[in-house]
């Protein structure tokens, strides 16, 4: 499945002008290692094709440990949810109920402005 509606970053400075200039975005806190990881990441990319009005990030924390620490990640998989650079809202774990759940709700805060 292709990962192309998923932004990645490998330096802190073009994550954070991201952050900056997209209103509503997902990100998904992960490694290359983490076995739940790979597990909900399939979920993760076919949401990010049917909502256009979120902007879905992938992050490892191998490579952005300190994006992680800024957001409190100590437990993968995590996902933060943010509108104009603000945590919205949060979980941690490989629930596919709760992740479409909390997409689905940051989606209607999209459509509604």
């Amino acid at each position: 499945m292709s990962e192309d509606t998923v932004q990645k970053f490998n330096d802190e400075q073009s994550f954070n002008d991201f952050i900056k200039n997209n209103e509503y975005v997902v990100i998904f806190f992960t490694t290359t290692w983490c076995g739940p990881s790979k597990l909900i990441s399939p979920k993760f990319i076919k949401l990010s094709k049917n909502h256009p009005e979120v902007k879905f990030v992938k992050l490892d924390v191998d490579d952005m440990s300190e994006v992680a620490q800024t957001y409190g990640v100590t437990t993968l998989p995590a996902f933060r949810f943010l509108h104009s650079s603000v945590v919205v809202d949060e979980f941690i774990g490989a629930n596919p109920n709760e992740l479409v759940k909390s997409v689905e709700k940051l989606s209607e805060l999209a459509k509604a402005d």
